[in-house]
């Protein structure tokens, strides 16, 4: 890789990752557009996964290929041996009913910056950030005021969003085996606002508004291990196991609430900070992440993955009991990617295809009743640049969660997870014949 590459490429991954934090904040105020379960726990959740593995149904703990960063299982980094940048963003379209409302909303958010690098032969350094979850919430009641014949309008509303950003050592055990660690320090917010105008029809409406604000820091651990077993002789096939697990932690927060009652556009008594910058946390739960696969090299690979997210951990800020309204999380995931006929002169045949299904709850449960959540995705990975090093990968899921007639908001939404993979050789020694 020449000089002037090398500089090119670590002058990218230098500004993204400074400006990472800043875009990530300012684009995860608006999240994927208007969530209503957002309002429970820590808000909706982004998958770990990355533009190829989104095509996969997010299935992936157990293989990865050298072509892109796979941010599933932190062993598989190991198998990234050129230099890597990978930078990704997510849309998203969605429907929401409840019975016979219906609204529809789009967002985008910046998905991923992530850079690998072989530090030797047998280790692999990672850095990345990205969000971890968001908040963004908006919705209204109607109540009559006791003794009048006014009605009180009530306004529940919420933004913000923790982020992650993490280092990630991978190593090579022996043959076979790979085993990673990932260290990440959690920051954010979130900001909820619960507002009651009274109209009294001659213009004195009063208002009053409970503001909260929790900023979140801290570090948590995630540790994975990988084998991969040839099968049948030339390495013509492979069996794949891998694992993940998240350490469950408590994030530092610090919380204030402040109220204020206006008449009009008026200020009926000054604003008052009712919790002054109180500390306290709040617990993230652990997950383990399972999955095997077959894979063909440079041909077809078949995966399957189960996770487990014990959200029944949960605690909110000041809490030591269970948080109501959440359970645990079991999903299944499953995926499929073809290439054609890797090194043919023809391009699409070096075109990588992806087909993928993921299914089970959410962490909600709305009257008695779990949330669930099923959703199907088609990928693809297109090379370009000099000998197709660099890839663009993009990633289409649709799927439902929720079921009308049982209390819950149906939403019915689509996808696009769109990546862009920059591969360079660095930390090579050139030889003299």
């Amino acid at each position: 890789m020449s000089l002037y590459n090398r500089i090119g490429l670590l002058t990218i991954a230098i500004t993204l990752g400074c400006n990472c934090s800043v875009l990530i904040s300012k684009v995860n105020a608006q999240g994927l557009g208007n969530a209503p379960y957002s309002s429970l726990g820590m808000g909706e959740l982004y998958t770990d996964a990355f533009a190829a593995s989104n095509g996969m149904g997010q299935a992936g703990v157990s293989t990865a290929s050298s072509f892109e960063i796979n941010n599933l299982n932190p062993a598989l980094w190991i198998r990234n041996k050129f230099t890597t940048l990978d930078f990704g963003a997510i849309g998203q379209y969605k429907q929401i009913n409840s019975g016979s409302d219906k609204q529809t909303n789009s967002g985008g958010n910046l998905g991923y910056v992530a850079l690998s690098f072989p530090v030797a032969k047998r280790w692999t350094l990672g850095v990345s950030i990205k969000p971890y979850s968001f908040v963004d919430y908006t919705n209204t009641t109607t109540r009559n005021v006791a003794g009048t014949p006014f009605n009180a309008y009530y306004y529940n509303s919420g933004k913000g969003g923790v982020n992650k950003a993490s280092l990630t050592n991978a190593v090579q055990v022996g043959k076979y085996l790979s085993l990673g660690l990932e260290t990440s320090y959690f920051f954010g917010n979130v900001r909820r606002s619960t507002e009651a105008l009274i109209p009294f029809g001659d213009g004195s409406d009063y208002l009053a508004s409970i503001n909260d604000r929790t900023t979140y820091s801290d570090f948590a651990f995630r540790g994975g291990a990988a084998l991969r077993l040839p099968v049948k002789k030339d390495n013509k096939l492979f069996l794949n196991v891998g694992g993940a697990y998240t350490l469950g932690t408590k994030l530092n927060a610090i919380h204030t609430t402040s109220f204020e009652l206006t008449q009009g556009s008026y200020p009926v008594i000054e604003p008052d900070t009712l919790v002054n910058q109180s500390n306290g946390n709040m617990t993230l739960p652990t997950q383990f992440q399972v999955g095997f696969s077959f894979e063909w090299p440079y041909k077809l690979t078949l995966a399957a993955d189960y996770s487990h997210q014990a959200w029944t951990e949960y605690r909110s800020f000041g809490s030591n009991n269970p948080s109501s309204g959440l359970k645990d999380v079991n999903r299944l995931h499953l995926g499929v990617e073809y290439t054609p006929k890797f090194g043919s002169l023809s391009y699409f045949d070096n075109v990588r295809y992806r087909a993928g299904f993921s299914a089970g709850n959410t962490p909600y449960v709305v009257k008695e009743t779990n949330v669930k959540d099923t959703n199907f995705s088609l990928g693809f990975t297109f090379p370009m640049g000099r000998g197709y090093q660099n890839f663009v990968s993009i990633s289409f899921i649709g799927g439902q969660r929720g079921v009308m007639g049982t209390g819950q908001l149906r939403e019915r939404y689509g996808r696009v997870s769109l990546g862009l993979t920059l591969r360079e050789t660095w930390f090579v020694k050139q030889k003299i014949d």
